[in-house]
């Protein structure tokens, strides 16, 4: 019987609405959830502002005019983010405009409330500023509290030349003052907080070079560049595990270069490791991507062939014998010429990956006893269910089953594998 599902949970359910909402990236639902958080504030900012209104704190018109001006804008920044159009700007979350936006309606609120109730405004400007902390730089910072003191210094000098009698001078002079003391504050504040992030951004892409320097140095040769014999070890369990979920054979070669014993003697250490950086660069390019190439030790290098059989193993491995005879592997020596030995073997899913390694391995001897230069497949791993010896007729008995011969030798007879 089927099982019935497993009804979903609310986070599990919520989740494919959340993604379309936000955004499938970090970035992207980052950005947007920051100005979803404005159009929040406007909102509730254009209901305070009406019910200023209602009592009187406000001018009748400015409600609707900050309505129809903020949120519309805030709607069409929400858009652009959330379509990703805006990564093509400098500013990808818009907040420069944003608070841009912001300081303009906070000046015409100005403008528009009774004096006694402007301190309102003041703190509306601060929280403006802050909470672009987090996403400008230090010069952007500069401008939103640069553009906030000249606007609304330049409201304050109107309302005091405009109408002396209801906005005094010296009480907007005593603003005016205040807002001085504040906002270089708050700018100051904003500049040490981007200056953090920075460097805590660079101290963090530090780490992950130190990180990415580590996991190279601890699964790379660092003579030739290729994987060492742990990383080697650790594909090879990985190549079992797809071999026993998806029934992936694989097949391994083990390359010995020929006489590079004599080469180290004769030529010195050198030109040596030049001879085995050389044969790694060669065979890199001559083998696959999808081909896993390490040092297995010494002069000894190993190949995982993945999804191949040995004797398609074997054609990538003669053209790199014949790209070695026209390579020079030593600037030192320009005349020297390396060949090697391989043995490969198939790994088969009843044998063991150590018993595969020796065939790969008696299959290499196999080559160097035979002349060196030379690729040599293992022999085939017998069959661990060997096929059962065939049984005598039994003698002939007077039965009513002899009409069908053969039936009851079927039913009880030991299957053939």
């Amino acid at each position: 019987m089927t099982q019935p599902a497993k009804p979903l949970t609310f986070v599990e359910a919520a989740t494919p609405l959340v993604l379309w909402a936000l955004g499938s990236d970090r970035a992207t639902r980052s950005r947007v959830l920051a100005i979803a958080l404005c159009l929040l504030v406007y909102s509730v900012c254009c209901v305070a502002a009406w019910h200023a209104s209602q009592i009187g704190m406000m001018h009748p018109m400015a409600p609707p005019v900050l309505a129809w001006v903020t949120l519309p804008a805030c709607v069409v920044a929400l858009v652009l983010v959330r379509s990703g159009r805006s990564k093509r700007f400098s500013d990808p979350t818009m907040m420069l405009p944003q608070n841009a936006l912001a300081v303009v309606a906070i000046g015409f609120a100005y403008l528009t409330i009774r004096p006694e109730d402007r301190g309102v405004v003041m703190v509306l400007l601060s929280l403006v500023i802050m909470f672009g902390m987090y996403t400008h730089t230090p010069r952007q910072s500069l401008v939103i509290g640069g553009a906030a003191v000249v606007g609304l210094g330049a409201c304050m000098l109107i309302l005091s030349q405009y109408d002396p009698g209801f906005y005094p001078f010296n009480r907007e002079l005593v603003r005016f003052e205040l807002l001085v003391s504040v906002v270089p504050v708050l700018v100051f504040t904003a500049i040490q907080l981007n200056a953090w992030r920075s460097r805590l951004k660079r101290q963090r892409e530090e780490l992950k070079q130190a990180l990415a320097t580590v996991q190279h140095l601890a699964t790379r040769d660092t003579l030739t560049g290729l994987y060492n014999r742990r990383h080697m070890q650790d594909r090879l369990e990985a190549c079992l595990g797809r071999l026993e979920r998806y029934g992936e054979r694989f097949t391994l070669a083990l390359i010995d270069l020929d006489h590079f014993k004599s080469v180290n003697d004769r030529h010195g250490h050198k030109v040596g490791d030049e001879v085995l950086t050389s044969f790694a660069h060669a065979a890199s390019a001559v083998l696959r991507d999808s081909d896993v190439l390490g040092r297995w030790g010494g002069e000894e290098f190993l190949v995982v062939f993945p999804d191949t059989t040995p004797e398609q193993a074997r054609h990538p491995l003669e053209r790199l014998q014949a790209e070695l005879t026209r390579l020079a592997v030593s600037n030192s020596v320009p005349g020297l010429r390396v060949s090697f030995s391989a043995g490969l073997a198939l790994h088969v899913a009843h044998a063991t990956l150590n018993h595969t390694l020796e065939r790969t391995d008696a299959a290499l001897y196999e080559a160097k006893r035979g002349g060196r230069n030379q690729v040599v497949l293992a022999e085939p791993v017998p069959s661990v269910f060997p096929e059962a010896a065939p049984k005598e007729a039994p003698p002939e008995e007077d039965s009513a089953l002899d009409s069908e011969p053969g039936l009851i030798e079927g039913l009880f007879s030991t299957p053939r594998y």
